[in-house]
């Protein structure tokens, strides 16, 4: 935006000021840091409150006439919402209008303006995209920025200059402190598995759990009661609860709509459920201990009973309590999977408090953990990938451990001489962090922890230049990645692993090539545009003999893979009329003979091969009815066999590749908000979730001997290689 457009102005919206000519966002009096790209990105949606402003606008305005994805753009209005505590379902400020664009919901108020004093502001328009363009963004392709609209108004909305001179002082009084504080309401983020202390006061606390604003509720002991307090997520304006003038304590269901709590002062362990505010109010018709809401609140999953407790659930609709787990030794501690289909609880039938899960019907009962000490309170990461649980199996203390879903990968989080402790509601939306209690300071207080079980390692690390599509030779030797200039063009690169030598093979027009190396490593195949068209190119490892473009198409080929015995090659393209359509493609090696292979109503791209060359992995979004839901499938190229889907989630999951032996799929999901990498068996069970960092990580390989994968990730400034060890 011109300079000249933005001098003195000041928006504020909720608790919100953005200082537009000091590129400057405060929350209160604390300054709310974010990237440039971030801070305009705001700065166009507040411009324009209350109107819609498309994908296409955004991505013109934003990166003007650099060649991006729309995922850029995806996860930079992801990074908003987080800098701003709004989970991605929220509509508290941002609201997604699904394949078009944004629109800022929160009122907005120009309350100073030095070069515009009690003028209104126009609005802003906003013009639909195409549907091709949208869609075309996802392939790493969009149409000429001349085509985009660049129409610019302001949203009507009139000045309060009262506020002017009180905004600005502050601003500018702050300014020294601002620079060094950390955002209020966002947790401190700690090196992982590393914990951090929220809270130090000399009372003894327990149960932090998430809220929907992005802060902290738990439970305060004042003498032997507890209470519900509430605070930022970095510890700051610790309050008690009081939105319930009678509740000591309360339970939150998952939408924060309402509240099963006990009252203040009753000794008669009554439980009562009311709305948020503290409407209708009612006395529900049962006891109960330990508890957990249904992801949906339509049920509660409670424990009560002496001396043995049993598991029950109530249905609120109905009024129906059903008992779920009822053994004659003790079942407690339950909670829901994310799906609301199983329980993960607490059990002594085999003699010792064991963690078991199983449907809600009582159906498929698994047993988790076999140790003879005590397991308690397991809790499902929010992608029902992972359990959090407590145990004192080590050191005669408790600690927090993470395991996989079906019990195997069993590892410790805290190591400190203290009992640690996680409760159900302990994980952030986009699971990267848990809060939990811990006694190292002499009382139970509430810290934090970032969380990454299988932590990566950088192998290229680069603080001016963002790397992407890594991958090894065949013989592991080499790896090979593409950056991304300055002036929007790339570089084709390949790093000796033993001798750390980086080589140059050959300069891009674009940053979207996807290049990989052929089985002898002879060559490498990539997409390039070629006379202002995406094509399938080759080129010599070492660079010599030049580009050789493979496709000569007038519409789009992107996305190649090379077949296990390097005599084909898969690529993706919307050659079949419907530029808003890709299909799967083979060709020879050398370009010829290029037919399609797969055909369906959507977009099917990322193709790659299974080590036998019999199946083909993609991913399509033929089941939303091309919308972007993004899921995993597989087909048997050359033959009458129909597609395999592998995975069901929401969000999207995308760049699926097969370990070396066939056995599992890497691939990347966005079901909790921002791209994180994940791994499971080529049918589509045992799925696990190997990254968890609110930075974007994607683009995965294996490694040649399918004990680690390489990938790109935006941790730590621009995007860099890193790699991982793979569980077994």
């Amino acid at each position: 935006m011109p300079e000249n457009q933005t001098s003195g102005r000041v928006y504020r919206f909720g608790e919100y000021s953005v200082l537009a000519d000091e590129r400057m966002v405060l929350r209160g009096n604390e300054r709310v840091h974010m990237t440039p790209r971030v801070f305009h990105l705001l700065l166009i949606l507040v411009e324009n409150a209350g109107r819609l402003v498309t994908k296409e606008t955004l991505l013109n305005e934003i990166w003007q006439d650099s060649f991006v994805e729309e995922g850029n753009l995806n996860s930079t209005v992801s990074r908003l919402r987080k800098v701003l505590s709004e989970t991605p379902d929220e509509k508290r400020f941002i609201e997604t209008i699904p394949r078009v664009g944004y629109r800022f919901t929160a009122n907005v108020e120009l309350v100073a303006d030095d070069t515009a004093a009690l003028i209104p502001i126009a609005p802003k328009a906003a013009s639909l995209p195409t549907s091709q363009t949208e869609r075309a963004d996802f392939v790493g392709e969009n149409v000429p920025v001349s085509s985009r609209s660049s129409g610019r108004q302001r949203r009507r909305t009139w000045l309060l200059v009262p506020f002017a001179v009180a905004v600005l002082a502050t601003a500018i009084a702050a300014a020294w402190y601002l620079t060094r504080s950390h955002q209020v309401g966002a947790a401190p983020r700690s090196q992982k598995n590393v914990p951090v202390r929220i809270t130090a006061d000399a009372a003894d606390e327990q149960r932090g759990t998430w809220t929907r604003d992005g802060r902290i509720r738990f439970e305060r002991f004042q003498g032997k009661e507890p209470y519900t307090y509430i605070m930022n997520a970095d510890g700051s304006d610790i309050h008690r609860d009081t939105s319930i003038a009678d509740m000591r304590t309360g339970v939150w269901s998952p939408d924060g709509g309402k509240v099963i709590f006990y009252k203040e002062g009753d000794a008669s362990g009554d439980l009562y459920l009311a709305n948020a505010d503290g409407s209708g109010e009612n006395k529900l018709p049962f006891f109960a201990w330990n508890m957990d809401w249904s992801p949906d609140g339509s049920k509660l999953v409670y424990q009560y009973g002496r001396p043995n407790s049993n598991i029950y659930i109530y249905t609120f609709e109905t009024g129906k309590i059903e008992t779920v787990v009822d053994d004659p030794a003790f079942d407690a501690d339950p909670s829901f999977s994310p799906d609301g289909k199983r329980i993960a609880f607490v059990s002594g039938r085999d003699g010792n408090a064991e963690i078991y899960s199983q449907n809600l019907d009582g159906s498929n009962l698994q047993r988790l953990t076999n140790h003879p000490a005590r397991d308690a309170f397991p809790t499902f990461s929010p992608d029902g990938t992972q359990i959090i649980f407590n145990s004192n199996r080590e050191d005669e203390n408790l600690d927090v451990y993470i395991m996989n879903a079906d019990g195997s990968d069993v590892r410790r989080l805290t190591n400190w001489p203290s009992d640690e402790e996680a409760f159900p509601g302990c994980w952030s939306p986009d699971g990267t962090q848990i809060f939990f209690v811990s006694t190292q300071s002499g009382k139970e207080n509430i810290y934090t922890m970032n969380v990454e079980p299988f932590a990566p390692t950088a192998v290229i690390l680069n603080s001016t230049e963002s790397m992407h599509f890594p991958s090894y030779s065949s013989d592991g030797r080499k790896i090979i990645f593409q950056i991304a200039n300055d002036d929007k063009t790339g570089e084709i690169r390949t790093i000796d692993v033993n001798t750390q030598q980086i080589s140059t093979v050959t300069k891009t027009q674009t940053t979207d090539g996807y290049p990989k190396f052929s089985p002898d490593g002879a060559s490498i195949v990539f997409q390039e545009r070629v006379n202002g068209n995406s094509e399938i190119c080759l080129i010599h490892s070492d660079g010599s003999g030049g580009v050789q473009a493979l496709t000569n198409n007038p519409a789009r080929d992107v996305k190649p893979a090379w077949s296990p015995d390097g005599t084909k090659i898969v690529f993706s393209s919307n050659r079949d009329g419907n530029y808003e359509l890709y299909q799967l493609y083979i060709m020879n090696a050398d370009g010829s003979n290029q037919h399609r292979v797969y055909f369906s109503n959507a977009m099917n791209v990322d193709a790659s091969w299974s080590p036998d060359a019999l199946e083909i992995l993609f991913t399509s979004d033929k089941e939303g009815n091309g919308t972007g839901n993004f899921e995993i499938f597989a087909i048997e190229p050359e033959t009458t066999t129909g597609e395999r889907r592998l995975t069901y989630r929401s969000g999207y999951d995308i760049y699926p590749v097969f370990s070396p032996d066939g056995k599992r799929v890497a691939f990347v999901s966005k079901a909790d908000g921002n791209a994180e990498i994940y791994a499971m068996n080529s049918d589509g069970s045992r799925l696990i979730r190997l990254t968890r960092d609110a930075a974007e990580d994607t683009e995965p390989s294996w490694s040649p001997d399918g004990t680690k994968i390489i990938f790109s990730s935006t941790r730590g400034g621009p995007s860099a290689i890193y790699e991982l060890t793979v569980p077994e």
